[in-house]
C-alpha cells in the first residue's frame, strides 16, 4: 500500500507540473497586452448605458478650460542681482553724460529689473537724454553693455499656471439612467472613454487586471485538461516502466512543447513536436507514440490561435506518419527518414487544406511546406541524437539496442563462443526456439531472442562443469560431491547476472538469467545425493529462482528444458519429440513453475506445436552416405551402392 500511494503521489506531482507548464505556455501566447484595455479609435465591445441618474465630470471640457487658464498666466520673471551689479559697475567709469547715466541707473535699480524687451527702450531714453553731439557715442556704449536683469523663472511660471488650472472647477455633464453612452461597434473617442471612466463603467487599470485574470484562469483550465490524458498514459506506463523512465517521458513531452513555443516565434509552420512521438514510439511502443502524437498536436494547436484547426491537422498527420514508420525501421539513421517523411506528410496536409479553402499564395504555401519538412528533419535528427541518452542514462531498451545486442560480434557473446562454445551453440538453438514461440503467442519476440542468447553467459566462469562443453568425455562432477556440484551448477545464474552488469547490458535481460530454471529440482544430482543418504530434502537441490514472471522468460524455461532433453533421444522422430515436449510441459505445470507467468493453456499448446516443428527440423534423421571406398568396391563388383543392383553398362 505505501508503494502504491507513493506512486500515485508521484503521478499527481507530474500531472501538476504538466498542467502548470502548459498553462504558462498558453498564457504566453494568449496574453496580448493590446487586448487588455480600450483605446481611442477601437470599436466599442459592448453597449454602455448610464446605470443611474448621475452627473459625471466632462474631462475633455474641464481639461480645455484648465488649458485656457494656464495660457492666461504670463511668464514670470525674477531679477538677477549679479547681472544688475555687473551692468552698473561697467557704467561707473564709462564717462557717459550724467543725464544718460541717471536714466540707466533708474531703470536697472527698479524692483522689477529690466526685461529683454525693455533693454532697447532704456538705450533710447538714455540716448535722448544725452547732448546731441554725444548721442551716437552713448547709443554704441549702452548697446554693448546693457543686458536684461529680469529673467524668466520657469519653475515660478509653472507653479503659477498650475495654480490657475487647479482653480478651475470641473465641468459636469448630466446623464439620465439608461442613457446610451456608446453603442456596441461605435468608435471610441477620448470623450467617450472619459465618460465611461467617470461613470465607473470602465477603468484601464482594472480592465488590464481583469483581462489578465481571465487569461490566467483559461490557461490553467486548459492546462488541467491537457494533464488528464498524460495522467492516463502514466497510469498505463507505471507498471511496466521504472519511475525514472516515466518522468523522463514527461520531461520529453514538456521540453518538446516548450521548444515548439519558441519555434512558433520564428514560424507557425516550424513543427518540432514530432520529436516526442518519434522518441516515445521507439522507446515504448507504437500505441504510446500515437497517444503522445495526439497530445502534442492538440497543445500545439492551442498555441497557434490564428489557425488552430490547420495546425492540429498538419501536426497530427505528420506525427502519426512518423510514429508508424519508425516502428518498422531496423537501423538508427532511419529515424531521421521517419521524421522527414512525417514532415512531408504534414506539408501535404497543408497543401490539401490550401487547395480546398485557399488563403495562401503559392509562394507562401511553398515556404510553409518547406518549413514543415525542415521541422520534421530536425525532429528526426534530435530524436536520433537523444536515443543513446535515453537508452544509457534512463535505461530504455529499444529495438535498435536489442538488434545490436543480438549481433554475434558483441564482446560478451564472443567470449561465450570462445570460452564455452557448447553453451553458445545451445543458446543459439534456444534463441530460435524462444523467438518463434513467443512470436506465435503475441509476446516480445526480439526481447525473448536476445534474452535467450545471454541466459547462459554465467557458464563461462566454469564451462567444463556443464555437459555441453565437455568435449573430452571427462566429467569433473564425478570427482566432487552432489552438494558441491549443485552449488557449481546454480552459480551460473548469479555469475550470469554479474556478467550482464559488468558489460552494462540492459536490466531487462536479467530476468532471463534469473528465471530460466525457475525453482526446478536438479534431478541428476538430487538422485546421486539420495544414493548416499535418503534423508536429503529436494529443497536443497532446487534452483533459487524466482519462477518466470513473463511470457518471454516462461517460454525460455520450457525451451531450455526441451532442448536439453531432446539431445538424449535415440530416435528423434516427430512423435517422440512431441511426447517429450508434452511430458516436460506437464512436469513444469505440476511443479508449479508457470503459476506466476501470464501463459494460459492455449499458449502452452501453441508453444508445444512450435517446439515440435522447430526441433523436428533441427533433429531430423539424416541419410548415412556411403564412403568413397564403398563406392569403389561396389563398382568393382558391378553393383549400384544405393540400390544394391548391377550397374548399367557404361
Amino acid at each position: 500500500m505505501p508503494d502504491r500511494s507513493h506512486r500515485r503521489d508521484g503521478r499527481w506531482w507530474l500531472g501538476a507540473v504538466v498542467a502548470l507548464v502548459v498553462a504558462a505556455l498558453l498564457f504566453s501566447v494568449h496574453d496580448d497586452p493590446a487586448r487588455r484595455v480600450l483605446a481611442a479609435g477601437d470599436a466599442s465591445p459592448d453597449t454602455f448605458v448610464a446605470p443611474v441618474d448621475l452627473q459625471v465630470v466632462d474631462r475633455l471640457a474641464t481639461e480645455r478650460q484648465r488649458q485656457a487658464a494656464r495660457a492666461q498666466v504670463p511668464e514670470l520673471t525674477a531679477v538677477a542681482p549679479t547681472l544688475e551689479a555687473l551692468v552698473l559697475g561697467s557704467l561707473a567709469g564709462s564717462g557717459l553724460p550724467a543725464d544718460s547715466l541717471e536714466v540707466v541707473v533708474t531703470a536697472y535699480t527698479a524692483a522689477d529689473g529690466v526685461r529683454a524687451e525693455q533693454v532697447p527702450e532704456v538705450v533710447a531714453a538714455a540716448t535722448a537724454a544725452a547732448p546731441a553731439d554725444r548721442r551716437t557715442e552713448v547709443a554704441v556704449v549702452l548697446e554693448r553693455r546693457l543686458v536684461p536683469t529680469a529673467l524668466v523663472d520657469a519653475d515660478l511660471t509653472e507653479a503659477a499656471r498650475a495654480a490657475a488650472a487647479a482653480a478651475v472647477r470641473p465641468v459636469l455633464r448630466s446623464l439620465e439612467a439608461g442613457q446610451v453612452i456608446v453603442a456596441a461597434g461605435e468608435p471610441l473617442t477620448p470623450e467617450v472613454l472619459g465618460t465611461l471612466e467617470a461613470a465607473g463603467l470602465y477603468s484601464p487599470r482594472f480592465a488590464a487586471f481583469g483581462r489578465t485574470v481571465w487569461v490566467v484562469l483559461g490557461a490553467l483550465l486548459l492546462g488541467a485538461l491537457a494533464a488528464l490524458p498524460v495522467g492516463y498514459a502514466l497510469e498505463r506506463l507505471v507498471g511496466r516502466h521504472r519511475p525514472r523512465q516515466v518522468q523522463a517521458l514527461v520531461v520529453l513531452a514538456l521540453a518538446t512543447i516548450v521548444l515548439q513555443r519558441f519555434a512558433i516565434e520564428l514560424s507557425a509552420s516550424f513543427v518540432l513536436v514530432l520529436l516526442a512521438p518519434l522518441l516515445v514510439a521507439v522507446l515504448v511502443s507504437e500505441t504510446a507514440g500515437v497517444l503522445w502524437a495526439v497530445w502534442v498536436s492538440v497543445v500545439t494547436a492551442l498555441m497557434v490561435p490564428a489557425a488552430p484547426l490547420l495546425t492540429l491537422l498538419a501536426t497530427l498527420v505528420g506525427a502519426l506518419v512518423a510514429v508508424r514508420l519508425v516502428r518498422d525501421v531496423r537501423t538508427r539513421p532511419a529515424v531521421v527518414v521517419a521524421g522527414a517523411l512525417g514532415g512531408a506528410a504534414g506539408g501535404a496536409t497543408l497543401v490539401a487544406w490550401v487547395l480546398l479553402g485557399g488563403g495562401l499564395s503559392p509562394l507562401a504555401t511553398t515556404t510553409a511546406v518547406a518549413t514543415i519538412l525542415a521541422g520534421g528533419v530536425l525532429a528526426g535528427v534530435l530524436a536520433l541524437g537523444l536515443l543513446p541518452l535515453f537508452e544509457v542514462a534512463v535505461g530504455f531498451l529499444t529495438g535498435f539496442r536489442l538488434l545490436e545486442l543480438s549481433s554475434p560480434s558483441h564482446p560478451l557473446l564472443q567470449r561465450l563462443l570462445v570460452e564455452a562454445p557448447g553453451s553458445y551453440q545451445h543458446s543459439l538453438i534456444i534463441s530460435n526456439l524462444v523467438e518463434q514461440a513467443v512470436q506465435a503467442i503475441g509476446g516480445d519476440a526480439l526481447l525473448a531472442r536476445v534474452g535467450a542468447l545471454y541466459h547462459d553467459v554465467g557458464k563461462m566462469r566454469r564451462p567444463h562443469f556443464f555437459v555441453e562443453n565437455q568435449f573430452s568425455g571427462e566429467n569433473p562432477h564425478d570427482r566432487v560431491s552432489p552438494h558441491l556440484s549443485y552449488l557449481i551448477i546454480t552459480s551460473h545464474v548469479r555469475d550470469g547476472v554479474e556478467l550482464l552488469r559488468e558489460y552494462r547490458l540492459p536490466r531487462e535481460l536479467e530476468p532471463f538469467v534469473l528465471e530460466h530454471h525457475g525453482t526446478t529440482v536438479m534431478a541428476y544430482f538430487y538422485k546421486r545425493a539420495l544414493e548416499d543418504s535418503t534423508s536429503i530434502s529436494e529443497l536443497n537441490f532446487r534452483y533459487p529462482g524466482p519462477r518466470p514472471r513473463s511470457k518471454e522468460s516462461a517460454v525460455l524455461l520450457l525451451a531450455d528444458a526441451v532442448e536439453s532433453a531432446s539431445r538424449t533421444l535415440a530416435d528423434p522422430t516427430q512423435g517422440s519429440i512431441r511426447a517429450l515436449i508434452d511430458r516436460l510441459i506437464e512436469q513444469r505445470l505440476q511443479d508449479d513453475q508457470l503459476s506466476q507467468s501470464p501463459l494460459n493453456l492455449h499458449d502452452l499448446e501453441v508453444i508445444a506445436a512450435t517446439f515440435e516443428r522447430m526441433l523436428t527440423a533441427i533433429l531430423h534423421r539424416r541419410i548415412a552416405y556411403p564412403s568413397a571406398e564403398e563406392i569403389r568396391g561396389l563398382r568393382r563388383d558391378g553393383r549400384d551402392p544405393g540400390r544394391n543392383r548391377p550397374l548399367p553398362a557404361a
